[in-house]
């Protein structure tokens, strides 16, 4: 049977002629439904942001999924995805809206709009998801998945963004939006009440738990500007393991050094989940979840906007961005850091998600 996908050949014909690298739609019978989604934020104030799918299995790549569907573009400034089910959410910040899309066809089911600074969508169970929104006053709008409406509003630290579930809780990190903070915000999932507060390392931004169920925190550091934006005050990054049940702190790495000017901002964890990884300046690194086994030299050099572990196969994927006016690349790598191939993908790639 000939899927959704390959009937979509002439509409996407007129999309990949224009890039430089084509890729030919990819035959199977599940749609987009699995395999890899690139965030490419594209240009600020230039609503040319976009979504780029890539067949997992064929390495087949097809750029500006969304708009070849809908006829349509998809805002300014392409922040994140997330999968829920059969949909995918996408999150345009500069836009202020999220893109629910099916995940099959492609095919727009709604939009998520009146927000102020949305940032990470996170599917809670199969009936409602979690989705941060906001800079100097963070909050949590709690999503109805069936009608896609916001259904409730849970208050958390200023520029909420990035979350992580953990039994019956979600962990939110307070990354400070155009401020400081310090803190990990923990809902109760059942009855989306704030439960603890727990204070971190300056400006968490990323979140995972690992196999002996320790919660990783990627903390970018105090930046202070000054008037004429320069940097009056700057401290580490850092990355911070604690209990997820009690937040004490149970390890605590600088990863970065004041002056780099370089605020790492994912971390992932490989398919046995005993390794975290983490981008900082000079490429990709890699340590051990064992106390006391820090990481050396990046095991992937490069300079890299973003990255993620495909958790089928362990392979890594970088994204680069050579400037955000022409279209960046993702390089394919073995566990080893041996590099496989690399596809051109939209402007600015910034974050990558599985299914």
């Amino acid at each position: 049977m000939r899927s959704f996908r390959f009937t979509l050949l002439l509409v996407f014909g007129s999309v990949l002629i224009a890039s430089c690298r084509k890729q030919d739609p990819v035959i199977t019978d599940t749609g987009f439904l699995h395999g890899a989604y690139i965030s490419n934020e594209g240009s600020y104030n230039n609503s040319n942001g976009s979504i780029s799918y890539f067949d997992v299995d064929s390495s087949k790549m097809i750029n500006h999924v969304f708009e070849a569907v809908n006829g349509r573009p998809l805002g300014d400034v392409v922040q994140s995805f997330a999968v829920a089910g059969d949909k995918g959410f996408i999150i345009i910040t500069n836009s202020q809206k999220v893109e629910v899309v099916d995940l099959k066809t492609f095919t727009s089911l709604g939009v998520i709009d009146s927000l102020e600074y949305p940032r990470s969508f996170l599917a809670v169970d199969s009936k409602k998801g979690y989705l941060t929104d906001g800079n100097s006053t963070g909050h949590v709008f709690v999503i109805d998945l069936g009608t896609l409406k916001i259904t409730d509003t849970v208050y958390c630290g200023s520029g909420s963004g990035s979350m992580v579930r953990f039994k019956n809780t979600v962990i939110v990190a307070n990354a400070g939006g155009w401020g400081n903070d310090s803190t990990l915000t923990v809902i109760d999932s059942g009855t989306d009440k704030v439960i603890h507060t727990w204070m971190v390392g300056m400006n968490p931004t990323d979140l995972l738990v690992d196999k002996n169920d320790q919660l990783w925190v990627l903390c970018v550091g105090k930046v202070v500007w000054n008037p004429d934006w320069t940097i009056g005050t700057e401290t580490p990054s850092s990355l911070v393991a604690i209990d997820p049940q009690t937040g004490s702190i149970l390890q605590s790495q600088d990863i970065g050094a004041v002056g780099d000017f370089y605020w790492p901002l994912h971390i992932d964890t490989n398919k046995n989940r005993d390794r975290v990884y983490y981008l900082e300046s000079g490429g990709i690194y890699s340590r051990s979840i064992s106390n006391g086994n820090k990481a050396g030299d990046p095991f992937i050099r490069g300079s890299f906007y973003g990255f993620g572990n495909d958790p089928s196969t362990d392979q890594i994927y970088a994204l680069f961005a050579p400037s955000f006016t022409t279209s960046g690349w993702m390089f394919r790598y073995h566990p080893d850091g041996v590099k496989i191939d690399s596809l051109e993908v939209g402007i600015g790639p910034s974050q990558i998600v599985f299914n």
